[in-house]
């Protein structure tokens, strides 16, 4: 005998229920899925790669898979970034559809096309604000930077795609092919002026790795700082931090006398070299030596790791040869890099600035202009990568700059001015992507190809 309540459900109500289902099952739950998994591999991958590397070296392979199991049980963790990104693809295909259909109905736009534009650029703002606070609330206990980061990096990718789609129509390509170039200029000037000046403008994290790869003593970015502030001053015996310069020479087995502002106006090159040399051009490419074997240690094991990784109709040879080619040229950017910084504060301190101005005291260089000059030329080192490599260069460093001219405190009004930036830039990011996923540049407009598609709600 059948239930009595079997003979409520009528064939149509299960024929909607199974279709209802299957469309859950399409747009909203395996696009959260891929969402979840790609977001997983980019919290988990980069921080077992490191630490397996550190644990190799510090010979403690007991601790290996013990701290993997850790790192990779902790992004399960329903707060952390993998379950926001799904969460937030859930909602924008959960969303979308119904805005599609209010717009259609309203005929507001006759085009199908812009239709889909908006409603996912207004689903998707929907889902980012709705989504983004309780990451965020999360998130500010590990450190301020921590979702500030992936909100300048969602909102320079944004104003990335919008105007490079936007100007290509009028833009030269003769002129286009050198923004992304000027772009890592620009950005590298505003984070190295920074890292001299504003250190607190940078995240933690960041800021070590550009002091390590820099391998700048801390006395001499000290003695800049207090040169720019005035608490230290060229012949002057009375200021506080006159002896800034005093453990730099001890350190280095010289005479304390090398490292005084009041005997030497300015200092010589030889203490500004760490003592290495009288010249220049040597001390340049001494740090472009130094550069380059710091960073080969970085990208040969990189480059080496993403052999593992079969590629279809690529033998290895060609993979190796251009795995050992991509690791040389990436650490001589790097090396180039540093090289151009300290020779371009060499040029501005002690040959070009003084020639060009000869009644400026030479002390005058050292406060600002010097380390400014430095900041600006490294950004030229970007000419020796690829143009694909450039454009990647750019959108790195592009947020990091960005971050450098906004305020950071993590005030009600600041945190609720985020959340409104994260939105709108991951609106308009989604909203391109599945309009033309090639307008979007980099790992972001791989990872929403994967995730969305054009969808024309027939």
């Amino acid at each position: 005998m059948s239930s009595p309540n079997a003979s409520l459900i009528s064939p149509q109500t299960v024929r909607l229920a199974r279709l209802f289902l299957k469309h859950m099952d399409k747009r909203v739950a395996r696009p959260s899925l891929k969402a979840f998994f790609y977001a997983y591999l980019y919290v988990t991958l980069p921080r077992v790669f490191n630490h397996v590397i550190i644990s190799i070296r510090k010979k403690q392979y007991d601790q290996i898979f013990p701290r993997v199991f850790k790192i990779l049980l902790s992004a399960l963790n329903p707060s952390k970034f993998p379950t926001f990104a799904a969460r937030l693809v859930a909602g924008i295909n959960i969303l979308e559809p119904i805005i599609y259909k209010l717009l259609k109905d309203s005929k507001i736009v006759t085009k199908p096309i812009n239709n889909i534009f908006l409603s996912t650029l207004l689903s998707s703002f929907i889902s980012g604000y709705a989504s983004f606070p309780k990451f965020q609330n999360h998130i500010l206990s590990y450190g301020r930077y921590y979702s500030l980061d992936l909100t300048l990096l969602v909102t320079t990718r944004a104003l990335d795609t919008a105007l490079s789609t936007t100007l290509s129509k009028f833009t030269p390509e003769s002129i286009a092919k050198h923004g992304n170039a000027l772009l890592f200029i620009v950005s590298c000037s505003l984070i190295m002026f920074s890292w001299f000046y504003r250190p607190g403008a940078l995240p933690p994290a960041y800021r070590k790795w550009i002091t390590s790869a820099a391998n700048m003593d801390q006395e001499i970015i000290d003695a800049l700082k207090h040169l720019r502030d005035g608490t230290l001053v060229y012949g002057d015996e009375t200021c506080i931090n006159r002896d800034v310069l005093v453990p730099y020479c001890i350190r280095h087995g010289e005479d304390v006398s090398n490292g005084s502002l009041v005997i030497n106006q300015p200092l010589t090159c030889r203490t500004v070299h760490a003592f290495k040399t009288n010249n220049c051009e040597l001390h340049a490419l001494w740090r472009f030596i130094r550069g380059f074997c710091f960073a080969i240690k970085i990208y040969g094991p990189l480059n080496g790791l993403m052999l593992l990784f079969p590629i279809k109709n690529q033998k290895m040879q060609n993979r190796i040869i251009y795995a050992i080619k991509s690791s040389i040229r990436s650490s001589c950017f790097l090396g180039a890099f540093i090289s151009f910084y300290w020779y371009a504060v060499c040029l501005a301190r002690k040959r070009i600035l003084p020639r060009l101005f000869p009644k400026v005291p030479l002390t005058r260089w050292d406060d600002t202009f010097a380390p400014t000059a430095g900041a600006i030329a490294c950004g030229f080192s970007s000419f020796i990568e690829s143009a694909q490599r450039r454009k990647e260069l750019a959108l790195f460093v592009a947020p990091r700059a960005l971050g450098t001219i906004i305020p950071t405190a993590s005030s009600v009004k600041n945190l609720r001015y985020e959340s409104i930036a994260f939105s709108v830039s991951m609106a308009v990011l989604v909203a391109y992507s599945k309009n033309d996923p090639k307008s979007v540049r980099g790992i972001f407009g791989r990872g929403l190809k994967q995730v969305f598609s054009i969808d024309s709600y027939k």
